[in-house]
C-alpha cells in the first residue's frame, strides 16, 4: 500500500496541498477503517478541525485509483481478521488482473503460499510468544553490553521471563 501511495503522491506537484496531505497522513490509509478516531483535532495541513475519518475521505477524494485500492485493501483486511480464507482468496483471484502491478506481486505471493496462509487462519497455533521471547533476549543482550559469563546472562533472562529455576542440591558421591 505504501508504494502505491508514493506513486500517487508523485502524480502531484511537491508543493501542492494534495501531496503534502498524503505525505503527512499516509498512516491513516493503512489503518483499519473501523478503528479510526471520531475526535476532532486541529489539523494544520487543512487549517481546521477534522476527525481522522474526514481526513481519510479527503485523501481518498484526491485519486480514484487510491480509493479503489484502499477499499480492496480494507476488504482483504476484514476477511483476514475474521479468518475467512475462502473470501480472502476469492477477492485476490477476482482482482488479480485489475489491480496495480505492485498489488499483483503481493497477490501472487499470497496465492503461492495459499496453503500456509489458510493453515495460519484456521489453526489455533501461533509463534507470537516465541517471537516475543526471542525479542526480549535480544533486547537484554543489547542493553547489557556483554555479561561476564553465560550464567549471569541466563539468570537475567529467567528474571525477565519470571521463570523460577529449580534448586538442585549437588551430592558428592564417594565410591
Amino acid at each position: 500500500m505504501s508504494r502505491i501511495r508514493v506513486q500517487i503522491m508523485n502524480q502531484f506537484d511537491r508543493k501542492s496541498h494534495e501531496y503534502k496531505a498524503i505525505k503527512r497522513y499516509w498512516k491513516l490509509i493503512q489503518q483499519d477503517s473501523r478503528k479510526l478516531s471520531d475526535k476532532h483535532f486541529y489539523r494544520p495541513t487543512f487549517r481546521r478541525h477534522l476527525t481522522n475519518k474526514e481526513i481519510l475521505d479527503k485523501l481518498l477524494s484526491y485519486s480514484e485509483d487510491l480509493k479503489s485500492h484502499y477499499e480492496l485493501y480494507q476488504l482483504l483486511f476484514f476477511h483476514f481478521q475474521n479468518k475467512e480464507p475462502e473470501k480472502f482468496f476469492g477477492l485476490i483471484e477476482d482482482n488479480l488482473k485489475q489491480v496495480h502491478t505492485l498489488f499483483q506481486t503481493v497477490f501472487k505471493t499470497f496465492l503461492k503460499d495459499k496453503e500456509k496462509i489458510v493453515n495460519a487462519l484456521q489453526l489455533p497455533y501461533s509463534n507470537a510468544k516465541l517471537e516475543a521471547t526471542n525479542n526480549l533476549i535480544k533486547l537484554i543482550k543489547r542493553n547489557a553490553f556483554g555479561f561476564r559469563n553465560f550464567d549471569n546472562f541466563k539468570k537475567r533472562i529467567f528474571i525477565a521471563l519470571n521463570i523460577k529455576m529449580e534448586r538442585t542440591t549437588i551430592v558428592l558421591s564417594r565410591c
